[in-house]
């Protein structure tokens, strides 16, 4: 059986992209006064809309209690707030502030030159079946182990 070479892994080369993403995301984010955790649970309060704490954890890959410091973080500077939940007044909801999403557009235009940036050279169909692929690896990996 041939040895494990991470060079062949996806999850490796998942791992280095990822990092080469967070290098340059922070760059771009320097004194705009958001950190890329705030960034990211922004992307997602802005592109899916309002959800409860734990569903945005399970969005970021933090757990509950890192979430909560993250969006008290947030809540403190102004670019989140918390609302009970309409169906379940027990449970929060987390929403972009108007503060939030007046300075989106330029975070986002950040995001999507860094993107652009990133998938230089590389065919449009080519960058899809990679998402594609990735999406599906994901989906073999949540499921039990055979």
């Amino acid at each position: 059986m041939p040895l494990f070479n991470p060079r062949d892994s996806l999850g490796f080369q998942c791992s280095l992209t990822l990092r080469a993403f967070t290098a340059a995301l922070d760059r771009r984010l320097g004194g705009s006064g958001i950190s890329r955790a705030q960034f990211m649970a922004l992307a997602h309060l802005v592109g899916v809309g309002p959800m409860p704490q734990a569903e945005l954890a399970a969005h970021l890959g933090i757990t509950p209690a890192s979430a909560v410091r993250l969006i008290d973080r947030m809540e403190r500077d102004g670019w989140v707030e918390r609302r009970p939940a309409p169906e379940d007044r027990r449970v929060n909801l987390v929403a972009p502030t108007p503060k939030a999403l007046a300075v989106w557009d330029d975070l986002s235009a950040h995001a999507r030159a860094l993107l652009e940036r990133a998938y230089r050279g590389i065919p449009e169909e080519e960058i899809r079946r990679t998402i594609q692929t990735l999406e599906r690896v994901r989906e073999n990996l949540a499921g039990n182990e055979e």
